[in-house]
């Protein structure tokens, strides 16, 4: 066995296909680390600040390049056992003198030893990588060696196993490649959707367990490891991921073994595919016999008749290649995945979406692209292969048929194939609708979007796949040239590659909106499809030249072949692909870098480091502050053009006078002018970053006031408009004053993130000033250029739309086929405001005497009732515990699902499609949250925390806004849905909150102290403020928070700090619980409870005693994570609860010790039992705060 696994890895190890696999992977190893090391300009792969070569890093690295090499695996373990029936050699080795498991297992560790070698270059390229002169020093752990053996050891080999040996057992039993590629496939659903339903905390262990590659289950180990872990602790195989490994190795074992058992060492033993001759011994079948041969018949090369035997080649090819019971297994795998990827349809905090249409399709497009990829690159070896291995090419060659008549006939059948599984996509989809209790069906949606949006990509690829096979002319490195190419495609936006333009078949990403459909996208969907269509036209005609035919399959010889074959129809189709692929491509290169200016990430970012160093100097001139904005915007949403005539009013507020006016204005305009109240001589004028600065000819005083008039145009650039963008849509614009100009230099225009500076030379700063800082207190964080300004907007759309602004509606009307809306704000407001235009439908209603109004898309009346209580309810609970509601209306406005959020401008929410429109909360179910209703009430409350009390632009003070919405939202909710709901959404945010700091790309800061972090305003801020309710009681915090919004709402600089907070809560907290405010607002504080056991007997009474043991301890977390352990002497709920989750008990105890056992007494049969059993403290490991309680017998 031995003896014949060495030759067999030393005969391997000699083919030149072993080291273009070896040295391609080296490649992209290398090349990953350059990337994410800093190498490249434009590079954006990233992990937080955790480091390139840091062990977990190393893991990642490993296992997702090691994924891609499924492949070669199948093409190496596969072919071990299957060329030997190839090529007729079986004979020979079951006649001599070995025993089945020496041929069997001695093949398998051959092929093992191989691949083994082969994926070494993965961690070789890792290490070569760091190296790389031009990587950032700063990136780079030094981890040591153990950090690259352990990733080889734990991921390469273990998976090389499991792939290998279902793929071995699969070729040795069918005597087939097919069966082993197929395999490949349905091997891929696990890792594919296994990411999506991760995102749901039922499913996150699931997930862990079903992706075969592990790296699920790597994530689910550590998603909550901290920066400094990441960065330094080793990851050896525990928990999830050590059951994942065990799993599936004992699957692919067991396989090994049964298959072993089933192989029979026979030569010629039927492996069920040999078919059965209906004719007797040397009896010739009937279609061969002299009587029914026609000798008349003669060649016909006339084109309708050369046209017609396509069209009968192509489906024969088809036909071969669906009519087995491996095409079958292949719609069963995608029918599979498509049902597993809907479980978590549009998933927000475990709560899905209704299967609408376009939510469907985003499935197709997040995980069935891999899936066809992989299809079709077996699929291409196989057809072109097909005559090859059946020993019938050379036959088949020698037919008097055109060259191009069987390569075309192989890509239509591939592309035939690829429509056959858009078919049941689309079938699989609708059932998927169906079977969610979901029937308005879009069958023409499905079929546009899967037939002339998405079908094009595929034939592209098909294209290029039949396009390797035929030019390199070796099946197995054609297939890995794929691999790459697929590497390439899907990282190239990451290594400063983001034209669409650069690589074969990338199109610009297109979404669909129930409001917009596809918008003007699809135009330039078409010229790209056009462009690669081009191209692909190019590669169908060099396949053609090169096509292998006869026993001229040598590279020179099909060269030579190649020069002889340039005949008029070639060079025809050679001039016809050149015509489209530069005539499209102008077009696109017209639009997107004349007339639009094309920029990427990098040049982006160089334009913002471009404009700190040339007019950072200009940051500290005085500038008057906007106190009144007065709009007149036209909205055409039918050419997307935008015009806006403004008038500002300047007053100087500071005490010294201002000579000179700034002016940073949103450098996509197509047209800027402004005018002042007094003659100014015009200074910079830098329309490419956007910056302006005029002299006055009479210094604005102290006090004084000057208007600033401006107009803008916003309108399509380039050939069929196509360039430059604008703000404007056919239906569901969304626009807000962020394209408006500005006051002063814009120090929110710099570049924040610290590499980023780095790599432009810019010397680091700080995110955000201190937090009691005079400059950054002097202004809101909302606006530099503002304090509370008055505002008047007449907005003028299409007839048959409604445009929406801040304020009441004064009048509307009608002129000249367009509608127009006269809105006015009652009372000051921040300078934050949006315009908005669309068809919509309105609700309307009343709470007291506040207007509420819904405005919504037709069809989306799903949650409309649920936001309309959220937004009653809310009103009830702020006002009755914080203070009046400064409107007189409070309005929803729906927008595309372009972007993805919903944000409070003053009396005004405009709100995504996608978050909360379309959402499926069923109340009867536990576990949905009914997230529409949520979201409501935080986009109400701020318009107490950040429309009333609003902070200064300094660290913490987002609290102040994003914070106690947060809370104030967590309020309505337990009120309207109790506390028992509460206990699933506080385990998301504790979730989202681990997470985000192990992601962190800078410093994790205390929540006093945070610089607009997500992770922490939102997350931590949740956590914090339920659990000091909790421990304090509502009515304490409640009347803190009207406290300070009494003394500072409506205030203008200084702005208050985070400190007011602080301070007014810790004036209501007791002595005894002190602690909290410190360790919830001033440190990062973690805690690591658990249960350690607990049983339970049952008492005379029918009541249950519980007893059970817990440990607790507190450590507190530095800006990377690093932690110490601190005292403890912290009140934490003890709790009991039933089989369904419902408590039956909650103390609070003052705990001081690390172990602690309790007693209690409990009215119904306890199934668990533990400490923190709501998740209100923030704990990483929260799963073990609740222990099974055994019940004892009597």
């Amino acid at each position: 066995m031995f003896a014949i696994a060495l030759f067999e890895a030393r005969q391997r190890l000699k083919l030149l296909s072993t080291w273009v696999y070896f040295l391609g992977f080296l490649a992209l190893s290398m090349l990953w680390m350059a990337a994410a090391g800093g190498f490249f300009k434009g590079a954006s792969i990233t992990f937080g600040s955790q480091l390139i070569d840091s062990p977990r890093s190393l893991m990642f690295t490993t296992s997702f390049l090691g994924s891609l090499g499924v492949i070669v695996i199948a093409a190496m373990m596969g072919r071990s056992v299957q060329q030997d029936f190839e090529y007729d050699m079986q004979h020979f080795f079951f006649s001599a003198p070995i025993r089945k498991h020496q041929y069997i297992f001695g093949r398998f560790l051959g092929a093992y030893l191989t691949l083994a070698v082969i994926f070494t270059s993965i961690l070789l390229g890792a290490w070569l990588g760091s190296f790389i002169p031009g990587i950032d020093p700063e990136r780079l752990a030094h981890a040591g060696a153990l950090a690259y053996i352990l990733p080889y050891l734990i991921v390469i080999l273990p998976n090389i196993f499991i792939f290998g040996a279902v793929f071995f057992i699969l070729a040795a039993l069918t005597r087939r490649m097919l069966p082993v590629y197929i395999s490949s496939v349905v091997m891929l659903i696990g890792y594919m959707v296994a990411p999506g339903l991760a995102r749901d905390l039922d499913y996150k262990t699931f997930a862990a367990l079903i992706d075969p590659f592990g790296t699920t289950a790597v994530i689910r180990v550590t998603e909550y490891w901290p920066i400094i872990e990441r960065n330094t602790r080793m990851f050896y195989p525990e928990g999830v991921y050590l059951l994942n490994r065990v799993i599936w190795a004992s699957a692919a074992l067991s396989g090994l073994l049964v298959g072993y058992w089933r192989f029979h060492f026979i030569a010629n033993h039927d492996s069920g595919h040999s078919r059965s001759s209906s004719t007797g011994e040397g009896e010739l079948p009937q279609h061969l016999s002299h009587t029914s041969a026609n000798t008349q018949e003669k060649p016909d090369f006339q084109a309708r008749s050369l046209g017609w035997l396509l069209l009968k080649m192509s489906w024969l090819n088809l036909r071969e290649t669906t009519k087995n019971i491996y095409f079958l297994v292949i719609v069963l795998a995608g029918v599979l995945m498509m049902f597993a990827s809907s479980l978590d349809l549009g998933s927000m905090y475990g709560t899905n979406t209704y299967p609408v249409t376009y939510q469907v399709l985003d499935v197709v497009s997040e995980t069935f692209a891999l899936f066809m990829m992989v299809i079709t690159t077996f699929y291409a070896g196989e057809l072109i292969w097909r005559e090859r291995e059946a020993r019938m090419g050379l036959m088949l060659d020698a037919l008097p048929i055109p060259s191009w008549l069987p390569l075309l006939s192989k890509l239509f059948a591939l592309i035939g194939l690829q429509a056959l599984l858009m078919l049941v996509v689309m079938l699989t989809g609708m059932a998927v609708q169906v079977f969610q209790g979901y029937f308005l069906l879009e069958p023409g949606l499905y079929l546009y979007h899967l037939f002339l949006l998405q079908m094009p990509g595929y034939a592209l690829t098909a294209v290029l796949a039949i396009a390797l096979q035929v030019i390199i002319n070796q099946r197995y490195i054609a297939y890995f040239a794929m691999i790459v190419y697929y590497i390439i495609s899907v990282t190239a936006g990451t290594v400063g590659l983001e034209n669409p333009m650069l690589i074969y078949g990338n199109m610009p990403s297109i979404v669909y909106s129930a409001m917009n459909g596809y918008g003007h996208f699809l135009a330039r969907e078409r010229w790209y499809e056009a462009y690669w269509g081009g191209a692909a036209l190019l590669l169908v005609v060099l396949s053609l030249l090169f096509w292998a035919r006869g026993s001229n399959d040598g590279w020179r010889q099909r060269l030579q072949l190649a020069r002889h074959a340039l005949t008029l129809p070639v060079l025809s189709a050679i001039a016809a692909g050149l015509l489209i692929f530069v005539g499209a491509g102008s077009v696109l290169f017209y639009n997107q870098h004349v007339a639009n200016c094309y920029k990427s990430n990098y040049h982006k970012e160089a334009e913002k480091a471009d404009y700190e160093r040339k007019y950072k100097q200009y940051a500290v001139i005085p500038q008057p502050r906007i106190t009144d904005v007065k709009m007149n915007v036209e909205i055409w949403p039918e050419q997307r053009t935008l015009l806006v005539k403004g008038r500002y009013l300047l007053q100087n507020k500071g005490k010294v006078p201002i000579s000179d006016i700034i002016v940073t204005q949103d450098n996509t305009v197509a047209q800027y002018g402004v005018r002042f109240g007094q003659q100014v001589r015009d200074g910079l004028k830098d329309g490419e970053l956007g910056f302006y600065t005029y002299k006055l000819s009479k210094p604005l005083a102290p006090g004084e006031q000057l208007n600033m008039d401006f107009e803008l145009r916003y309108a399509p650039q380039g050939i069929l408009g196509l360039g430059r963008d604008t703000p404007v849509i056919a239906n569901g614009t969304f626009f807000n004053n962020g394209i408006m100009p500005h006051i002063g230099y814009q120090q929110d225009w710099e570049l924040s993130d610290a590499r980023d500076r780095k790599k432009h030379r810019l010397a680091a700063r700080e995110r955000m000033l201190p937090r009691d800082d005079p400059a950054g207190l002097a202004n809101n964080f909302a606006s530099n250029d503002a304090d509370w300004i008055t505002f008047d907007a007449t907005v003028g759309t299409s007839g048959d739309q409604t445009a929406i602004a801040p304020g009441m509606l004064v009048k509307d009307w009608s002129s000249k086929g367009r509608r127009y809306f006269h809105y006015k704000m009652e009372q000051p407001m921040l300078n934050m405001y949006a315009f908005q235009s669309a068809r919509y439908l309105v609700k309307r209603d009343w709470w007291q005497d506040v207007g509420i109004e819904l405005y919504y898309h037709p069809g989306h009346e799903y949650n409309l009732e649920r936001m309309d209580k959220g937004i009653k309810e809310s009103l009830d609970y702020y006002t009755n515990n914080f203070g009046p509601y400064q409107h007189k209306l409070v309005r929803i406005v729906e927008f595309p699902r372009y972007q993805q959020f919903a944000q409070s401008y003053p009396n005004t929410i405009p709100y995504s499609e996608s978050v909360g429109f379309i959402a499926k909360v069923n109340d009867k179910n536990p576990k949905d949250i009914d997230y529409p209703f949520y979201i409501t009430a935080h986009e109400v409350a701020h318009q107490w925390w950040g429309h009333q009390l609003v902070g200064g632009n300094t660290r913490g003070s987002t609290v102040l806004s994003e914070t106690l919405a947060e809370y104030s939202a967590l309020m309505v909710m337990k009120k309207s849905f109790g506390a028992n709901k509460m206990r699933r959404f506080l385990h998301y945010d504790l979730d989202q909150y681990l997470f985000g700091r192990a992601l962190e790309r800078k410093k994790e800061l205390p929540l006093a102290e945070n610089e607009n972090q997500n992770y922490i305003q939102y997350r931590k801020g949740s956590l914090a403020m339920y659990q000091l309710q909790d421990i304090l009681g509502e009515a304490k915090v409640n009347g803190a928070l009207k406290e300070i919004l009494v003394a500072y709402g409506r205030k203008s600089g200084p702005y208050p700090s985070v400190n007011v907070l602080v301070d007014a809560l810790r004036k209501v907290t007791p002595a005894d619980q002190a602690y909290l405010i410190d360790d919830l607002f001033n440190h990062i504080v973690l805690y690591e409870n658990h249960a350690t056991s607990a049983t339970a007997r049952k008492l005379s009474d029918g009541k249950y005693e519980v007893s059970f043991t817990v440990s607790a301890a507190k450590v507190r977390a530095g800006e990377q994570g690093e932690e110490q352990d601190t005292p403890l002497r912290d009140w934490i709920d003890i709790g009991v609860d039933d089989k369904e989750g419902n408590s039956l008990l909650r103390e609070r105890k003052l705990i001081d010790q690390k172990e602690n056992r309790y007693t209690v007494i409990v009215n119904g049969r306890p199934a668990k039992a533990g400490i923190d059993p709501d998740n209100k403290l923030i704990d990483r490991k929260p799963d073990d705060n609740m222990i099974n309680v055994e019940l004892q017998t009597q």
